[in-house]
């Protein structure tokens, strides 16, 4: 089979549909030809396709969960990633601001942390098995 025969062929698998008074084309059939060997995860959605390679297809449903979350997940990773004031000791000035503001809004912000990283995973895993 030469190249000219192949073009032929996938010219005879273009669809077509009817949108209003015109025809348009449904599909691509030259749309999966350029893709490597290997596992792929594709979604499709109104306007827009997304591929992606999978490269442990035992992984798919985890995979294509995080994507569909990915926005989520970076607002959840942005809120745990606040910084928070260090262990440096405080200049005096800074000092008498902080327990300006402790004695403003509450003993709650006398000690400030960040949250460790299982904690991070849980509301990941958390977000993705919403």
């Amino acid at each position: 089979m030469n190249a000219e025969t192949r073009a032929y062929e996938k010219m005879n698998e273009i669809r077509y549909k009817k949108v209003g008074r015109k025809y348009i084309q449904d599909n691509d059939p030259w749309g999966y030809d350029g893709l490597r060997e290997g596992w792929w995860l594709v979604k499709v959605a109104p306007g827009s396709t997304s591929i992606r390679q999978q490269v442990y297809p035992y992984k798919a449903e985890i995979t294509a969960a995080a994507r569909e979350k990915e926005d989520q997940l970076v607002d959840i990773i942005r809120k745990a990633s606040e910084a928070r004031p260090s262990q440096n000791p405080l200049t005096p000035e800074a000092l008498a601001d902080w327990q300006a503001f402790i004695h403003r809004h509450g003993n709650q912000f006398s000690t400030l942390e960040y949250p460790s990283i299982q904690e991070n995973a849980e509301k990941i895993i958390e977000a993705l098995l919403k």
